[in-house]
């Protein structure tokens, strides 16, 4: 057999184990009042491909407001992670666009999981899915004038893995980044689909990930969130994602880096019914002010989203027993601003 054949086989057999791995989703709800705001549709082509992407533009709009692009995984479209993990009502409250990318035609042959899942190694800062996101984020920008310092990518599922290319390839568009229940930079399905199979030492992936970076590498922030019980993508894959970028960030700042252990550690449970307990680890720089990277640990949740919308027709998606990650993710971004080198805490 040919490499190629060999290939072709590999990538339809991950598709496959993909499908019953990871997350399935039904029908979007029937519609429901709305939070005070107006959903933006639009499209965008790239070569042959063109994607689909809708925002949520809150009514009272500030100057000058943050945006939070939201990357769903495989088997869901935009719409459906729209109404499932209820970021909307977030961003009426405090004033900020959120951004839902969604796949084309082609991305249908491949149960709408992100290419940065299946051939990581196509992906680039000018190809792919990842080139894609990148300009319908500035495209975004640009239209509600969006402060361009304020920017970041959060990602679910195979949406994850998409998020971590984001990070490494356009760091100098996004401030900070959100990893749900994905991998590291560059590790793709293979070891972290199914079983903990990791195929590539995490310092080697954290110098391929400031080789990414190029000439615009800087401290990326990074926040995690991750089941100890997910079957799909091993919490094992979870951990690394924040090991493999503090290494990273810590080449860049040498000799005084971010340690190795949490410089705190907090014990909760989801003030639900029937809540999950949770850990929430957090790593400083020395003399920071905010966190730069925090993993959230949920235990006995398996692949889903942590929190979210409880309604019957996201059961599928999210565990609403969960700490809402929504909320999590953007109190861990609101405190960052990006700048050259890193970023600064407001």
């Amino acid at each position: 057999m040919r490499v190629s054949e060999r290939q072709g086989t590999l990538r339809l057999a991950l598709i496959v184990l993909l499908t019953g791995l990871l997350i399935a989703t039904r029908a979007p709800a029937t519609a429901r009042r709305e939070d005070p705001g107006r959903i933006d549709t639009r499209t965008y082509t790239s070569g042959v491909l063109t994607y689909t992407y809708e925002a949520f533009v809150p009514d009272d709009l500030p100057t000058d407001p943050a945006l939070v692009v939201m990357i769903h995984g495989c088997k869901t479209t935009a719409e459906q992670q729209r109404r499932a993990n209820l970021l909307d009502p977030i961003a009426r409250r405090d004033g900020f666009v959120v951004l839902y990318v969604d796949g084309s035609p082609f991305h249908l042959l491949q149960q709408r999981c992100w290419s940065g899942l299946l051939t990581p190694a196509l992906e680039s800062r000018t190809s792919g899915d990842a080139a894609a996101i990148a300009a319908m984020t500035r495209i975004t920008i640009e239209r509600y004038h969006v402060d361009a310092d304020r920017v970041y990518a959060l990602g679910m599922s195979s949406g994850a893995y998409e998020t971590t290319l984001l990070g490494a390839y356009f760091p100098d568009l996004f401030a900070a980044i959100g990893v749900h229940s994905g991998a590291a930079f560059d590790h793709g399905a293979l070891g972290c689909v199914g079983p903990y199979l990791p195929t590539v030492p995490t310092e080697q992936l954290a110098a391929q990930t400031l080789s990414a970076e190029g000439r615009n590498r800087r401290v990326m922030p990074v926040i995690g969130f991750h089941g100890d019980a997910d079957p799909a993508v091993p919490y094992e894959c979870g951990r690394q994602v924040i090991e493999q970028w503090r290494q990273t960030d810590n080449l860049l700042l040498a000799p005084h880096g971010i340690p190795p252990q949490p410089t705190s550690t907090l014990e909760g449970v989801a003030d639900v019914p029937e809540g999950h307990s949770y850990t929430v680890e957090t790593w400083q720089q020395h003399e920071s002010d905010c966190p730069t990277m925090q993993l959230w640990t949920i235990h006995a949740m398996e692949h889903y989203w942590s929190g979210g919308s409880a309604d019957p027709d996201a059961a599928e998606f999210t565990d609403p027993r969960g700490p809402s990650a929504s909320r999590a993710a953007w109190d861990f971004f609101s405190h960052i601003r990006r700048t050259d080198t890193g970023f600064r805490c407001e």
